[in-house]
């Protein structure tokens, strides 16, 4: 696999902040329509089946097929990100695009949320770099119309050799959003869209047309010997 991966977490976050500008209206109705739909979907899981807490079979099996449906609409707001740091377009109607690609995304999740709970009960360790690792595959599957395993090992491959990159990206990003609700939240009306967006610019550079042919070429090519 070739790569030319240059991106430093302070860079994209300064690109980032740059790019929030004119940003912020779109990404936060997405936001606000993504929280009510949740808002509505677990009232109403509550109303129809009682609370997950309640230990009932039925109600821990509707929080899970219901959090595997709304799982599209949050790689929506993620996808907003990559449009803005790819210079495209973000409408609000960015957030349903998942959709088209359910089926796929679905399966995908449940086979990463496998692999990742099996790495977990492996001295933990395995399951965390799997997370971290596999962080994309929804995202090729969209924008680079990838297969659902090829999604997975594309994202792993590209992101293994800077894995602590991106590690400290996530925990740098936590960190902006702890500070950003001191006081009463006002922050985040700037911190959310810039570490949505700094998130894409690190995929836009990681999985640039000629990173995601080489990755592909490698899988494909065939062993001699």
């Amino acid at each position: 696999m070739s790569t030319n991966i240059v991106w430093r977490i302070n860079d994209v976050l300064k690109t980032a902040k740059d790019k929030q500008v004119g940003f912020k209206a779109s990404y936060f109705t997405a936001f606000v329509a993504y929280m009510a739909i949740s808002i509505v979907i677990e009232l109403t899981r509550e109303w129809l089946f009682g609370p997950s807490e309640d230990g009932s079979v039925t109600a821990i099996v509707a929080e899970a097929v219901i959090g595997l449906l709304m799982m599209p609409l949050g790689v929506g707001l993620g996808l907003l990100g990559i449009r803005r740091a790819s210079g495209r377009n973000t409408p609000v109607s960015t957030l349903w695009e998942p959709y088209t690609m359910a089926i796929p995304l679905l399966v995908m999740f449940i086979l990463m949320g496998l692999l990742v709970l099996t790495g977990l009960a492996l001295l933990i360790l395995p399951g965390i770099y799997l997370a971290i690792a596999y962080s994309f595959a929804p995202y090729l599957i969209i924008e680079k119309g990838l297969g659902i395993w090829e999604s997975l090992e594309t994202s792993r491959k590209a992101i293994t050799p800077y894995w602590w990159r991106y590690f400290g990206l996530m925990l740098v990003s936590g960190l902006l959003v702890i500070g950003g609700m001191i006081p009463l939240f006002i922050g985040l009306v700037w911190v959310l869209p810039i570490i949505t967006i700094a998130a894409g610019e690190v995929f836009v550079q990681t999985f640039n047309d000629s990173t995601t042919k080489d990755i592909k070429e490698s899988e494909e090519a065939p062993t001699t010997g």
